[in-house]
């Protein structure tokens, strides 16, 4: 599989460079990610000053700019090949519910959402994490069976990983994902929160769309003359 790979902790974080490494193995893979921490800048575009990029090693760069601008600019200009797949990742600390709308991780996520498969934030449930080997096995294993994942258009997948050393070998249950974190628990269906609370590994899909049909009903009369 031909991956680009991404974050918005920097391109030495840790996170990134055992993925880089785990995915290596396996895939192609052209890593191109923040010359420094942008977390927090969620889906941001830098347009009034020029981005530069720094060869670190081969397919790898760096980027003076936002996590998204890694993406546009990888796709654009720099990725030799032509990606199936963005993973944005690892994060340390989770990304859930409200969370979403400034992870500079799923920001980057959503800028690839347009390729072959939906496109995979990755974080782990723990700011004190410097083993990201489970995680990054974790997202090979997805993957594996990325052929049987058929989501709708513009949609993502975000993982969130327990703490390995915590919960011993936790199995992945698909989670919903609520900007209201609030929502979740009157719902019959397990929220991203609570699975990671109970030792779970999450897996939200998560669907980018701007036109709701409840809204425009509500709003369908409002001008109308009476």
């Amino acid at each position: 599989m031909n991956i680009l790979l991404t974050n918005d902790d920097g391109i030495d974080h840790p996170g990134l460079q055992t993925l880089l490494l785990t995915l290596s193995k396996k895939h192609n893979v052209f890593t191109m990610a923040p010359d420094r921490n942008r977390s927090g800048f969620g889906s941001a575009v830098t347009f009034l000053t020029e981005v530069k990029e720094k060869k670190l090693a081969d397919n790898v760069f760096s980027l003076d700019g936002t996590p998204v601008d890694c993406v546009k600019n990888a796709l654009e200009f720099h990725c030799p090949f032509e990606p199936d797949i963005v993973v944005s990742g690892i994060n340390p600390g989770p990304n859930l519910g409200p969370v979403l709308l400034y992870s500079g991780t799923v920001g980057a996520a959503f800028e690839g959402r347009n390729l072959k498969y939906p496109p995979i934030a990755v974080s782990v449930a723990s700011f004190e994490i410097s083993d990201y080997s489970f995680a990054s096995e974790t997202v090979c294993t997805i993957l594996d069976n990325m052929e049987k994942i058929h989501l709708k258009p513009s949609s993502i997948l975000n993982l969130n990983v327990p703490d390995h050393k915590k919960f011993k070998n936790p199995e992945i249950k698909i989670t919903k994902t609520y900007l209201d974190e609030y929502k979740g628990k009157r719902e019959n269906f397990i929220d991203d929160l609570s699975c990671l609370e109970e030792g779970s590994i999450s897996l939200s899909p998560i669907s980018l769309e701007a036109i709701s049909t409840e809204n425009l009903k509500s709003l369908s009369n409002l001008f109308d003359e009476s």
